[in-house]
């Protein structure tokens, strides 16, 4: 039985995949900021969460750092 917070049904809704642009970006963490949103998250919610972080993270971590102008 699938439920609504089961891992398959959240990877339906948007598929983990490696971030390669700013818009990916954006959506990933809107999928994030609704998790992190909700009082209480099920195994499968925290493990969803998890990759998406690691993903947001290592795309981050590939972008060039913009130097201050100060």
């Amino acid at each position: 039985m699938v439920t609504s917070n089961s891992y398959l049904n959240l990877i339906t809704k948007y598929a983990p995949r490696p971030i390669t642009s700013e818009s990916e970006s954006t959506k990933a963490q809107q999928v994030i900021d609704s998790l992190l949103d909700r009082s209480h998250l099920s195994k499968d919610e925290s493990d969803y969460l998890n990759v998406l972080g690691t993903l947001v993270y290592e795309y981050e971590n590939s972008q060039p750092i913009v130097p201050d102008i100060y």
